[in-house]
């Protein structure tokens, strides 16, 4: 059985839309947990009802697709999780991951998408249930549409009103997704950007779907004019895996003004649509048959003890940002501008920061589950541990940056190479994985004895 963990949605009311009947339809989204029960963040209308709409079913399609789903794994999948909301006070952030934890989508809207009252800053959840995904679908260009996030307190003191309860057992995939999306995006860079027409001629040469080569490689290759799909990789190419993901995007690029394409030395590719009022991401892991819980690039941070300083003095300056500035906290704090980044790095494996591809900077936001599951859920991270508290980790200093360890292993003691470069180890992990799917428990047991090591 895959890992699950229990989770109570409570919400005020269910969310719904006000039949298309009246003059002025009324969106009320109800939110659950956060900084306070229900929180309230905004009230007012869209300024582009029919796009936003649009939008917000475009993350509801990805929250309840499989894009990868074989035979063995099928019954282990576990429904959908509602989407999560973050509110700076400017502008609505809305993020979800599919089923399979492959595809990770975003919503920003900013505030030119809405004219009303912003009240409130936090993070929570967002009933999307099926009666407003209905709903949502039907709005029309027309309409105007009132939007409400949040419950008020006059609301939930109304006597007779009666919460809405949903217990899911929510993936534990999931949540490890969530954080581990952040630190891959941190690695991104924008390569390729194209009018939305452009890129509307690369989906439409796709096919619908290529589940059985879900570890396919398709480059998107940049030409004088445009950019050409290649089975080969090419001088400024972006590697997309399982590419017929895109797909999800068609009934929505209608709206973007163009794309722009991320990419980096792992196959993770992320792809921006930019419209007037705000932006929609798509971030997709390095093959479908690969969830983003299960790479690992979080590990490193969550053995971080070196920095723990650095860590609690930048959290304590996060303030529901929407960009993290690093020069001018590292100016604030009297820390170097390296240190602060990674601490933002590992402030994202704990839920609390989100990282923005349009900006190149983090987010502050606070995921409203039980953050102290995921390391306990990492078992290389529990191996690691165990290894470096049973004193099975013999660690030589060679200069300021570099160490060699020698672990004990199952069998054999491995030899693990540490350096500011990049670790490395002699167990079959590395030799398969080379480090592309996060580092091996040797490798993490070495850098806690470092950071001891730092530490005394």
């Amino acid at each position: 059985m895959a890992a699950t963990i229990d989770l109570d949605y409570n919400y005020a009311f269910a969310s719904e839309m006000s039949p298309s009947s009246t003059s002025q339809r009324k969106l009320s989204l109800a939110t659950s947990g956060g900084a306070e029960k229900n929180p309230f963040f905004f009230t007012g209308r869209f300024s582009s009802p029919k796009q936003s709409a649009d939008f917000l079913l475009a993350l509801s399609t990805i929250s309840r697709t499989r894009f990868f789903s074989p035979g063995e794994l099928r019954e282990r999948m576990k429904a959908a999780a509602d989407p999560v909301v973050t509110s700076d006070g400017n502008q609505l952030r809305f993020e979800v991951f599919s089923v399979c934890c492959g595809v990770y989508g975003r919503l920003d809207l900013h505030d030119n998408a809405f004219a009303g009252d912003w009240i409130g800053k936090g993070t929570t959840n967002v009933d999307f249930n099926p009666a407003i995904r209905a709903a949502l679908g039907s709005v029309m260009t027309s309409d105007e549409v009132a939007l409400r996030v949040g419950a008020d307190s006059v609301e939930l003191e109304r006597a007779g009103h009666t919460s809405v309860e949903r217990k899911v057992k929510l993936p534990v995939r999931w949540l490890k997704s969530f954080v581990e999306v952040q630190v891959y995006q941190s690695m991104l860079k924008k390569v390729i950007e194209l009018p939305q027409w452009e890129f509307s001629k690369i989906l439409r040469k796709l096919p619908q779907q290529n589940i059985l080569q879900a570890g396919t490689i398709t480059y998107l290759v940049p030409t004088d004019k445009a950019v050409r799909l290649s089975q080969r990789d090419a001088p400024g190419s972006v590697a997309v895996g399982a590419i017929s993901r895109l797909k999800i995007l068609e009934p929505i690029l209608r709206y973007a003004d163009s794309v722009r394409i991320y990419g980096g030395d792992n196959a993770v590719s992320a792809f921006e649509l930019k419209f007037a009022e705000g932006s929609f991401f798509f971030v997709l892991s390095p093959n479908a048959a690969r969830g983003f819980s299960g790479e690992g690039q979080a590990l490193s941070g969550l053995s971080s003890e070196a920095s723990s300083d650095a860590i609690d003095r930048v959290r304590s300056a996060l303030v529901w940002q929407r960009d993290v500035d690093t020069d001018e906290l590292s100016s604030a704090l009297g820390i170097e501008k390296e240190k602060v980044f990674g601490a933002l790095q590992v402030l994202g494996t704990r839920g609390l920061a989100g990282y923005d591809l349009a900006s190149g900077k983090f987010f502050h936001r606070e995921l409203p589950f039980d953050l102290a599951l995921i390391e306990k859920l990492q078992p290389r991270m529990k191996k690691a541990r165990q290894l470096f508290d049973h004193h099975d980790v013999r660690l030589v200093k060679l200069n300021d940056d570099d160490y060699e360890a020698y672990v004990k292993g199952t069998t054999v003691q491995h030899f693990v190479k540490v350096s500011a470069d990049g670790s490395k180890c002699t167990c079959d992990w590395f030799t398969k994985h080379q480090g592309e799917r996060g580092p091996c428990s040797h490798v993490l047991a070495a850098d806690l004895a470092v950071d001891a090591m730092e530490l005394n």
